[in-house]
């Protein structure tokens, strides 16, 4: 597959109204960087998921729009060049974690690769587990080997809804330190819905702080920590400032959109 550059996101004027008047996104105008990751942050049921869809072009607005490197997201999607990875790793219990990962290319309509499958699987540590059923992997492995088949198109966008968010504290961390490595290295541009404000400064480049339904931008927050992170980063003073100013930003709930950089 030949290269290609990491893809901006830019969702201008974006709203979602469900039936019933439901109104679960607001007006939000967001430009994303390329090759960035950027973590949604909110409370539970502000409308970050919702957000998320919207990017991937699973919903339709109601008003505004989405573009990622200028087209809309389902032509992205439909060359393979945008991926997402869910809360529930999804896997297929009838097929072993190899082909698992080998599904994601043949659903991108991509030729088979092998070698970058047994390579990723590595990569995301599961060496040695190339023939093993999910039902056979604890959670944590089961989420490697979901974030292996989204990696293994090598694609340009890839959205990530709570990925860690059923998993133990220690797995949580482990596989937060483990990850964002790979697609980094590949220039993806990821976007993180999280409710954790410890994971977002962890994982991201910027932190965007939504308010309660319908998802409004409260905040949008730089984190300038060189990567790759280890865990004893978040014991520095530079991170808790970070983790500060992200709370006192939920806090504020529905107030004017700020920026907010580290000093």
């Amino acid at each position: 597959m030949p290269f290609e550059p990491p893809a901006g996101i830019v969702c201008s004027g974006l709203g979602k109204v469900y039936d019933g008047g439901v109104a679960a996104v607001d007006a939000i105008d967001l430009t994303l960087a390329a090759g960035q990751t950027t973590a949604l942050l909110g409370p539970s049921g502000c409308g970050k998921s919702t957000l998320l869809r919207l990017i991937a072009g699973l919903e339709q607005p109601t008003a505004g729009q989405v573009r990622i490197a200028g087209d809309p997201p389902g032509l992205l999607g439909r060359q393979g060049g945008l991926a997402i990875a869910f809360q529930d790793p999804c896997l297929l219990p009838w097929l072993d974690v190899a082909q698992n990962v080998a599904l994601g290319r043949k659903l991108a309509r991509q030729p088979a690769d092998p070698a970058r499958v047994a390579e990723l699987i590595e990569l995301v540590g599961l060496g040695g587990f190339h023939r093993a059923r999910p039902a056979a992997l604890s959670g944590g492995m089961r989420q490697r080997a979901a974030i292996a088949r989204a990696l293994v198109t090598q694609p340009r966008v890839l959205l990530l809804d709570e990925p860690f968010g059923a998993l133990d504290a220690l797995t949580r961390q482990q596989l937060a330190q483990d990850l964002p490595p790979l697609w980094q290295a590949q220039g993806t541009t990821a976007v993180l819905v999280t409710h954790s404000v410890d994971e977002a400064v962890m994982l991201s480049d910027r932190i965007v702080v939504l308010s309660p339904r319908p998802a409004r931008i409260v905040a949008d927050i730089e984190v300038p920590l060189a990567h790759p992170r280890s865990p004893g980063v978040s014991e520095t003073p530079s991170f808790r400032r970070l983790v500060a100013r992200a709370l006192a930003a939920l806090a504020q709930g529905g107030g004017p959109a700020q920026v907010l950089a580290a000093q």
